[in-house]
């Protein structure tokens, strides 16, 4: 008898726990994304795709374009500029319109966001005003005039990722952001495309 209430009480107990660990765990994945300080995005306001420095989802900077490829990721471009070139997302890969991959030598170099449906890490996106931008990344922020939009900027934000040669830039038309991109430096910075 003594031997069977320690079986019951030994489930019990596991079952509480597990049931705490499921309940501990439910939210972690929103809880790693974005700034955890004052200046940190919403976590409702991170899209489930968020760009960072290193990449997006699978997709990371460094990467092997055939390795993308294989992985179903990205889609061959039989026409490359094996030097520098820009490839798009397979379809059914997950990934939203409005992001494009610039592919240098054969790696993957940056990836570039014309879409609201993708963010960053800290929830910045496309339609967001240049003073979300700062309050998003703060000193962090370095703003640079635009060469083709007048009154438009250049917000590079290097942070942390500087030491490994990464930056996000988001380009606005003076008041909200038009686009975004991360990636290596310094093709991140480029302005033209491959250039």
């Amino acid at each position: 008898m003594n031997r069977q209430r320690r079986i019951l009480g030994s489930i019990a107990v596991i079952t509480v726990l597990a049931l705490l660990a499921s309940a501990c765990s439910r939210n972690d994945d929103k809880a790693v994304k974005g700034r955890s300080g004052p200046n940190g995005a919403a976590r409702d306001s991170v899209s489930d795709l968020a760009l960072s420095e290193e990449g997006l989802g699978q997709i990371l900077i460094g990467m092997n374009l055939d390795d993308a490829v294989n992985m179903g990721l990205l889609n061959e471009n039989p026409t490359m500029n094996p030097q520098c070139d820009f490839v798009f997302p397979a379809v059914g890969a997950g990934i939203p319109e409005g992001v494009s991959v610039m592919v240098v030598k054969g790696k993957i170099a940056r990836i570039d966001v014309d879409t609201g449906s993708v963010t960053t890490e800290d929830g910045a996106k496309v339609g967001d005003t240049e003073d979300r931008i700062k309050s998003i990344y703060g000193d962090e922020v370095k703003v640079e005039p635009h060469k083709y939009i007048e009154g438009g900027h250049y917000m590079t934000v290097l942070g942390d990722s500087a030491r490994a040669g990464k930056a996000l830039v988001f380009e606005t038309d003076g008041k909200r952001v038009t686009m975004f991109r991360g990636g290596r430096l310094p093709e991140v910075k480029w302005l033209e495309g491959c250039s």
